[in-house]
């Protein structure tokens, strides 16, 4: 058996022939083997990447706690730029960490952002455009400055000849505004996302309508034509303003005491053609 650095060249009956080969140019099994080594941490740098492991998630500055991470933007040079350093303890409010020069820096005059190490499984996934339709509600995620709208609006897909492969023609619910938005900043609003916002609109709705009067939400005065949810929906005139419940005068000539969220205003007395 040869043992050295060799190469076969031929088979020839048999066996095989070997030519000796110049060690500079063939590696030895240390070098080899320190190769190897090095490209297996490489893999295991990617896959742990690629696992979403070691990975930094932002949160806001005051949920900030000893363990967390801070990275700075155009730090100055006893630090590095967009490295993560360790929160060690915390300084009147300010986080505390360790600098390039192994000193304590308190960092409560620098720009910076706050992160905290999670796994892949406590990182929430990212929600993936749906294809929607006609009358679809969709929440925006990652919104751009290409349109108005912000994460979290909830808005309603709606008909238009211009909508694209690429765009969606979408409402807000709050507002009422219309705006192309790209597919893939849409995916599709929950049951109770859809119904908050549209709570949200009704209340603005209900707030615009009382301000157009002049007058807060659900400020009655006397002489105010209103309509009754009791007494078959029947319209009256307010006589009394209580705390609880108001009086309310029928065409009837009846007169009733229905409690404050009973009562729905027709006419608010200022736009009355009788007076």
């Amino acid at each position: 058996m040869y043992r050295g650095n060799a190469s076969a060249v031929q088979k020839n009956g048999n066996g095989i022939a070997f030519r000796k080969v110049d060690a500079a140019t063939n590696p030895s099994v240390e070098e080899r083997v320190a190769k190897a080594e090095g490209e297996i941490e490489l893999l295991k740098s990617d896959v742990a990447a690629l696992k979403g492991e070691a990975e930094y998630k932002r949160i806001a500055k005051s949920e900030a706690r000893a363990g967390d991470y801070v990275k700075f933007d155009d730090p100055p040079s006893y630090l590095t730029d967009k490295e993560y350093y360790e929160i060690k303890e915390f300084d009147d409010g300010d986080p505390v960490i360790i600098d390039d020069d192994n000193n304590e820096y308190d960092t409560y005059i620098d720009n910076f952002e706050v992160y905290r190490k999670v796994s892949a499984s406590s990182v929430e996934a990212e929600p993936k455009p749906e294809r929607l339709k006609v009358g679809d509600y969709a929440k925006v995620v990652n919104a751009t400055d290409y349109h108005s709208f912000r994460d979290g609006d909830i808005v309603e897909i709606v008909e238009d000849p211009f909508t694209g492969p690429i765009n969606e023609c979408a409402r807000k619910i709050t507002g009422g505004v219309t705006q192309y938005v790209p597919k893939r900043q849409l995916v599709r609003a929950t049951d109770e996302e859809v119904a908050e916002a549209k709570r949200v609109a009704a209340e603005a709705a209900e707030h615009k309508k009382w301000a157009e009067i002049g007058r807060e939400v659900g400020e009655y005065k006397t002489g105010d034509v209103v309509q009754l949810s009791d007494h078959n929906r029947k319209l009256g005139v307010m006589d009394y303003i209580g705390v609880h419940f108001y009086g309310v005068e029928l065409s009837t000539g009846d007169y009733v005491r229905p409690d404050k969220d009973r009562v729905t205003l027709v006419t608010p007395v200022e736009a009355r053609f009788d007076r």
